[in-house]
Order: structure tokens, then C-alpha cells, then sequence
């Protein structure tokens, strides 16, 4: 019999929810979000294509400003992947901090009657091995919609981020994740998970993001999937989330300056104030 995964009230202690991620590869937080903000995202999209719809980070600002800045998803992102490292520079050493950005936000609509999504695991994309060394991808997934056995509940192989890479999944160590309007899924990039197949005649939609350290190349290229002139328009938060701050020491620098300080000045030197961006 598969196992359960582990549920989590939206203002559950971090630590603990991180505690269970680190065993188990998945957790739901309920009442993630409001349910007023999932409308508002729906709202912002339009219409909804069936299939994986990418960018949404640029597709609506209620996504890119609240979902995406999820405290609880920040605070986990920050604890899992920020790394740091020892710099040697002539006779002194500093301790430079590299912080989670934004790899890829998307769309996940199963339509009626449409096939099961296969299970895979995040961090292929920056070719890991397992079980990890070190985590390279944190998902939250926001259910838009009731999410039942029927109608594409999340799958999921808890435990998986634990697996090695000769180990496949079976289905019965399959678990399938039914969610509520506004309930959230978090995984870890090394844990199994898919889509089941939609029996009914209504589709379901996830609302998703996922994160990666700083100095890993993101899945979905934000610079082009959400343009300047809109990432401009959010808070500075948003912005640095989305890549355009620096990977301490160098990782990002454009011209040796953080980006968002070359934004504000175009690149004009003579308005510049030198940072140390160790």
C-alpha cells in the first residue's frame, strides 16, 4: 500500500515542514492561498490552453507577486538552496552567498478525457545524481481548482529523493495528491511526481513555480519569458527573484555591476556607486 504524504496548515513551523521534505520528497500545505487569488491569476491568464503554459510569472502580476512570493515557499527555497562558499582575494577571505531564483513558473491544465503526465523527476534539467548531494530544484504547485482522484490529482512517489538512480518507480509506489481550491504542493526536484489522467468532463489546472540555486542556469530563460518591461513594473523583490540580482561573488554581473544597478543607470558609469560584489 502506498504511503501518505504529509499535510501542513498554511502556517505550520518551516523547520518542521522542511524536516518532512527532506524525508519524504513532498508535503501539502492547505490554504496555501486565498481562493480570491487563484481567480485573479485565472483571471489575469485568460483563457487556459490544455497542456503546460509557460511564463506565467509574466502572464499575471497576482502570480508573480503572491504565489510566487509565498513566505512559507521563500523561506523553504532560502533553507535548501541558498549555498555559500569561502573567498580568497589577496590576504582576505570572505563568505560569499549564492540565493535561490526563479527556474520556471507555469500553467498545468488537464483537459477532459486527457492522458496521465509521466512521472519524472525536476532536476534533470541540471543532470543530478542520485540521491542528491545537494537539492537543485524546489517546486510549489497551487491547486486553481478542486483536484480529485478523477480528475488529475498529483502523483507522487514519497520517498523518491531518497532513490538512487538505478531504482524505478512501480505504481504501487505511486501515491495520488488531492488538493483543494487554493491548497499547494511542495516537492523537491529529486522526488517522482506527475499527473493522473482526467476521467471527467471539467479540466484542472495547477499553478506552478519552481526555484534553483543562484549559480545553476534556470529551466525557462526569465530574461526572455518575462521581458524587462515587465518584471520593471513588480516589487524589487520579484525582480531579484526572477534572476536579475548577482550570484555572490560574480555569477550574473553585467559590466561588474549588479544588474538591477545597471537597469537604474544604463549602464552609464559616471552614474554608477561601486559595490563589492563579493
Amino acid at each position: 500500500m502506498s504511503a501518505t504524504v504529509k499535510h501542513f496548515p498554511a502556517i505550520a513551523d518551516p523547520h518542521l515542514i522542511h524536516q518532512y521534505l527532506k524525508a519524504d520528497g513532498v508535503v501539502v500545505i492547505e490554504g496555501a492561498t486565498t481562493r480570491e487569488s487563484i481567480d485573479g491569476v485565472l483571471e489575469e491568464t485568460g483563457t487556459v490552453l490544455a497542456g503546460q503554459t509557460f511564463a506565467l510569472a509574466a502572464k499575471s502580476s497576482t502570480f508573480a507577486t503572491e504565489l510566487l512570493m509565498n513566505p512559507l515557499f521563500i523561506d523553504l527555497a532560502k533553507r535548501i538552496l541558498t549555498d555559500t562558499c569561502i573567498v580568497f582575494y589577496e590576504q582576505d577571505r570572505t563568505v560569499s552567498i549564492s540565493e535561490p531564483q526563479v527556474s520556471q513558473t507555469s500553467m498545468l491544465c488537464a483537459e477532459p478525457g486527457s492522458a496521465p503526465w509521466g512521472l519524472r523527476r525536476q532536476d534533470d534539467c541540471h543532470h543530478i545524481s542520485h540521491p542528491a548531494k545537494r537539492e537543485s530544484d524546489l517546486g510549489i504547485m497551487y491547486a486553481a481548482n478542486d483536484f480529485t482522484t478523477e480528475n488529475g490529482a498529483v502523483r507522487v512517489v514519497i520517498g523518491s529523493n531518497n532513490w538512487t538512480d538505478q531504482r524505478d518507480p512501480t505504481e504501487e509506489e505511486e501515491s495520488l495528491v488531492e488538493l483543494r481550491k487554493g491548497d499547494a504542493l511542495l516537492w523537491l526536484g529529486s522526488t517522482y511526481h506527475g499527473r493522473a489522467s482526467n476521467t471527467t468532463d471539467q479540466a484542472s489546472v495547477l499553478l506552478s513555480a519552481i526555484a534553483t540555486p543562484g549559480y545553476l542556469r534556470q529551466e525557462e530563460n526569465q530574461y526572455l519569458a518575462v521581458p524587462w518591461e515587465v518584471a520593471e513594473q513588480y516589487p524589487t523583490t520579484v525582480q531579484r527573484f526572477l534572476g536579475y540580482s548577482v550570484s555572490r561573488p560574480y555569477g550574473g554581473a553585467v559590466e561588474h555591476m549588479e544588474p538591477l544597478d545597471y537597469l537604474k543607470v544604463k549602464g552609464d558609469w559616471s552614474k554608477y556607486v561601486p559595490v563589492d560584489l563579493i
